[in-house]
């Protein structure tokens, strides 16, 4: 049967409720293409391409291979969103991105094994004398400083009406005066601040003195 007559016959019927001509069509063509049951089918999910396992790995390894690419860096090379990225950094990876720490130097393994027995020889001592090794050592450091306080730009911050201009202040240059300052402590705080005299040599034997 045609689907007009189809849908004459069940308007006859059913008087109410039948269908319109346009889903009537839809669902003899259907039919006629193999289709045998009338319950909808379950709709499938749609495919996660930018959160595949393939788009995981490949994304770790670039990460891997450059830890400074930025999200949308990686997104770029990846082909997918920045979204994507970010959730698979972040939920897939459980990546995070840290700034790098300053340290005084790069240690070399010989470094390292060095100051571990160096540490394990004095926490040793300390043990032996009753924990009164460390409350006897002296450490130093120290450093030029420049002879003047410069003055910070809240400091400097001043009152003005609109139709007047700005102030000025001029740069102290941080090289006109400095001295050396050393600084001594122990292991309950600073125990002294001494301002090297100039053409003084600084040695061990300078500072031995001073203490």
């Amino acid at each position: 049967m045609k689907p007009i007559e189809i849908h004459q016959k069940l308007s006859e019927t059913c008087t109410d409720g039948v269908m319109d001509m346009k889903n009537m069509r839809s669902w003899v063509r259907q039919f006629k293409e193999g289709r045998t049951l009338c319950e909808n089918k379950p709709k499938e999910p749609r495919p996660r391409t930018s959160r595949s396992e393939d788009m995981i790995a490949q994304v770790e390894q670039m990460v891997m291979e450059d830890h400074r690419l930025t999200v949308k860096q990686t997104a770029a090379n990846a082909g997918i969103s920045v979204g994507s990225v970010d959730t698979i950094l972040n939920d897939d990876l459980k990546m995070r991105k840290v700034s790098a720490r300053w340290v005084p130097r790069i240690l070399t393994d010989e470094n390292e094994a060095s100051r571990v027995a160096m540490c394990r020889a004095m926490l040793s001592r300390d043990k032996d004398m009753n924990s009164a090794f460390f409350s006897s050592v002296v450490t130093m450091d120290e450093t030029w400083m420049p002879m003047f306080n410069p003055e910070t730009k809240r400091q400097s911050a001043q009152w003005k009406l609109t139709d007047s201009p700005p102030p000025k202040k001029f740069r102290v240059s941080a090289s006109a005066e400095k001295m050396v300052v050393a600084m001594f402590w122990n292991s309950e705080g600073v125990i002294l601040t001494h301002c090297v005299p100039k053409s003084t040599t600084v040695t061990g034997r300078a500072y031995e003195d001073v203490l």
